[in-house]
């Protein structure tokens, strides 16, 4: 099943495929939102975390990327990884949710987020 990347800067990219999705997501030049999707009820979604202030600063400093939250929705349930992620993760976690792989899933810690 084909998938939609939207993203703030770029709308929606319909039919993404590997090369296009790295290419899109390693820039970090789409804005502050992406969203892979197969529906509307199933995708996972990344958005920038990034404020002024010392805990974001220690975070790039540390991790060489802008803080990122990272979430997936299936079977009307919403779930958000623990913690902030960077850009990386997110390039990966998106990678791994579109060749329909469980790297994504089982790389992280993930919580519910109440709907």
């Amino acid at each position: 099943m084909p998938m939609t990347l939207t993203t703030e800067d770029l709308g929606a990219v319909p039919d993404v495929n590997a090369a296009t999705l790295d290419e899109l997501l390693v820039s970090d030049a789409f804005g502050k939102f992406a969203i892979l999707s197969a529906s509307d009820e199933e995708f996972i979604q990344a958005g920038n975390e990034w404020e002024p202030g010392e805990a974001c600063a220690t975070f790039m400093q540390a991790r060489g990327s802008d803080p990122w939250v990272l979430e997936y929705r299936e079977r009307g349930q919403q779930f958000r990884a623990d913690g902030q992620v960077t850009l990386e993760q997110v390039r990966q976690a998106f990678q791994s949710y579109l060749a329909r792989g469980s790297e994504w899933y089982t790389a992280l810690a993930w919580s519910e987020v109440p709907l």
